[in-house]
Formats: structure tokens, C-alpha cells, sequence
């Protein structure tokens, strides 16, 4: 698979979860077993027009060339921002903070991460 269609698929994920973070956090939440108080809906609101950043750059970089410095910075930014991402959503499953759909976060950050590795540091 091409990195434009990689891109485009963690655009449109990012973009879905951004959405949902922003207008109903709390039915978001209650899909994995975690009832919010207003600090955390503030929180999770915030953390979802992160997510919408991320959709509006990656969208707009899908056509770019890899090669391009703006690209390779864009691919370092998700690599590092999924790797932690997997690391906290791991955490927060194996603990039980959330119910087993925590794994699908784990899944996306870790399949997303490795694509843009693959594509930022191996594939030339």
C-alpha cells in the first residue's frame, strides 16, 4: 500500500474518533466502560480537535512527495505521537480503565505507527 492511501485511511480514523471526542464524549466513553466528569469531557474535547488536526494534515499532505522535509516531519509526528498513543491505550487496557474495546485503540495506534515507520524510516 502507498503512503497516500495510508495517509488518507488514519485521516479518515482520526477524523471519525476526532469528531466523536468533540460533540459526544460521553457516549464515546461510555462505549469503553468510562463515565466522564466535566473536567474529563473538557479534556476529551480537546483531545478530539487534536485528532482533527491531524486529519485536516494528513488529508492535506496525501499528495505530497516523501521525500519532501514538510512530509518526513509529518511521518516523525505520527510515529511518535502513536507510539505513545499505543503505549497509553495498552496501559489503560491491561489496568482495566477501559473495557475490551481498549483493544481497538491498541490495534489502530500500533498498525498506524508501523505504517509510517515502514514508510519514514525503511522504505526508500
Amino acid at each position: 500500500m502507498k503512503l497516500k492511501n495510508w495517509m488518507i485511511a488514519k485521516a479518515i480514523v482520526v477524523l471519525i474518533f476526532g469528531v466523536g471526542f468533540v460533540l459526544i464524549p460521553n457516549i464515546l466513553a461510555s462505549l469503553y466502560g468510562m463515565n466522564l466528569d466535566p473536567a474529563a469531557t473538557l479534556m476529551a474535547r480537546l483531545f478530539g480537535g487534536g485528532f482533527i488536526f491531524e486529519a485536516v494534515v494528513l488529508w492535506f499532505a496525501r499528495n505530497t512527495d516523501r521525500d519532501d522535509v514538510a512530509c518526513r516531519g509529518i511521518m516523525l509526528g505520527v510515529v511518535v505521537s502513536n507510539l505513545i498513543g499505543f503505549i497509553v491505550c495498552l496501559l489503560a487496557t491491561l489496568a482495566g480503565t477501559w473495557n475490551a474495546l481498549g483493544w481497538l485503540s491498541v490495534a489502530l495506534f500500533l498498525v498506524f505507527g508501523l505504517a509510517f515507520a515502514y514508510f519514514r524510516f525503511v522504505k526508500k
